[in-house]
């Protein structure tokens, strides 16, 4: 993993990341070179637009997520789609500023290339990414509680990039882990990691204030070994903070968690662009959607849904939202959604699903109530019962809450306390690890998760 504005990312995903786009980048002097009768001019500007289109639909359309599942064929769908979206959005570009146009050929050449390099690049990657040669080996140093939350790690995506060799019990710690699974390393942990080329050693001990061994965890790390707590080592992999494995202290002493007067300035700045930007190309959707609920409730009902909610300091404010459901929806008290919700309208079942019902909290996002991205905010009632059952749950009610965040695009709609306890760890990370460049990854994933309609409910 490679640590870029304090997020963690593959360093597969930063290879590619690098190497692709200079690919793009060159595309079409390439095409031009094959076909070099072919008339048109190719500029530096088209060049880099051309690049850059490429870039963004590629992320929106998940061939940068490190949480994609599919297996090769699902892959190369989206391969191909890719290269039809470009396809489309540089003709609508070329048409839109004529300067830009390169020759035909040219282009078609350059799709070409762009395919081509797509399907070989992640044909090595699917081939390669879980190959024990590019893993890091690794040893847990105990063998308790806290190291048996290694056994939850049962997605591919979260166990890539390691090869976990073994745990090392810990005298007077109970055993949670089969026998099978115990290392003895004869007393000389040094000798153990030179034998066996280990390269990290996850520190996961309940009770780090009886049989440490300084001396030894020391001298591993001095000998060029990663040493890391097992909460950092859950949130390199997983993309989010482990409740289980969190103490206060790692809240305060960690390099996280700032709310400094700089980023929130510069937050609150891109939050008013980003809204703007949105706007100006979603109102025809949003005039639609309006006129839809209408026609639908035969001109009585109302388009818009108010909805108290809980924001920045646990102050509350009112969220405004397309009216996804029947007017008598909460005749009887507030409920959370279920998957398949009778209360739910058929124009709303639309707009939920493509997350247009979402769209007039642009206006709270422009009023400084909401942020674009942040924790998705919860309603009084729901955030009264579960600060009761989930610790740290406050926490998350220190930053702006958001249209779209980090747990909404890597964690699918949750209704229950377990779904919420395992949306506030992916808060927590979004809230230590927070910079402008996970705002802008968090906002072309939310692309992805429109569009496949993931998590929408």
């Amino acid at each position: 993993m490679v640590r870029i504005f304090k997020h963690y990312i593959p360093f597969s995903l930063v290879f590619l990341g690098i190497l692709e786009p200079i690919i793009f980048f060159l595309a079409l002097p390439i095409g031009r070179y094959i076909n070099p009768h072919d008339g048109g001019s190719i500029t530096y500007y088209t060049e880099l637009v051309f690049t850059l289109v490429v870039v963004l639909t590629m992320a929106a359309s998940g061939l940068y997520s490190r949480q994609i599942r599919d297996n090769f064929k699902g892959i190369l769908f989206r391969i191909i789609l890719v290269t039809f979206i470009v396809f489309f959005l540089m003709s609508f570009l070329f048409y839109l500023q004529p300067a830009l146009f390169t020759a035909r050929t040219t282009f078609i050449y350059a799709l070409m290339i762009l395919a081509g390099t797509l399907v070989l690049t992640r044909s090595i990657l699917y081939l390669t990414v879980d190959k024990e040669f590019f893993k890091k080996r690794a040893i847990v140093f105990g063998a308790g509680k806290k190291a048996s939350h290694m056994n939850e790690l049962r997605r591919k995506s979260d166990r890539r990039n390691f090869l976990l060799l073994g745990f090392v019990p810990i005298e007077g710690e109970q055993t949670l882990i089969e026998n099978e699974k115990l290392l003895d390393l004869n007393g000389n942990m040094l000798q153990y990691v030179i034998d066996n080329d280990v390269d990290e050693i996850i520190v996961a001990i309940d009770d780090r204030r009886k049989n440490f061994p300084v001396d030894d965890i020391l001298e591993c790390k001095l000998r060029g070994v990663n040493i890391l707590d097992v909460s950092t080592f859950f949130e390199r992999q997983t993309g989010r903070i482990k409740l289980t494995a969190l103490h206060p202290s790692n809240l305060i002493f960690s390099d996280g968690f700032i709310q400094s007067t700089l980023n929130q300035y510069t937050k609150r700045i891109f939050d008013i662009f980003a809204s703007l930007i949105l706007l100006s190309v979603t109102w025809p959707i949003m005039l639609i959607t309006a006129l839809a609920i209408m026609i639908e409730s035969k001109f009585k009902g109302t388009i818009f849904y108010r909805q108290t909610r809980v924001g920045l300091y646990n102050k509350n404010f009112d969220v405004i939202k397309f009216r996804s459901m029947s007017m008598d929806a909460e005749k009887n008290g507030a409920q959370w959604a279920q998957k398949v919700d009778p209360r739910v309208t058929k124009v709303g079942d639309i707009i939920r699903k493509y997350r247009i019902d979402e769209l007039p909290q642009l206006f709270n996002v422009l009023n400084g109530d909401m942020s674009f991205v942040g924790p998705r905010p919860e309603r009084p009632e729901f955030v009264g019962e579960l600060s009761k059952k989930i610790k740290y749950y406050e926490i998350r009610h220190f930053v702006k809450p958001g249209i779209t965040g980090w747990a909404q695009i890597c964690y699918p709609y949750g209704a229950t306390e377990q779904d919420s306890r395992n949306k506030l760890e992916y808060d927590l990370y979004y809230m230590k690890n927070y910079s402008t460049f996970l705002d802008i990854m968090i906002l072309v994933q939310t692309i992805q998760v429109v569009v496949w309609r993931q998590g929408a409910r």
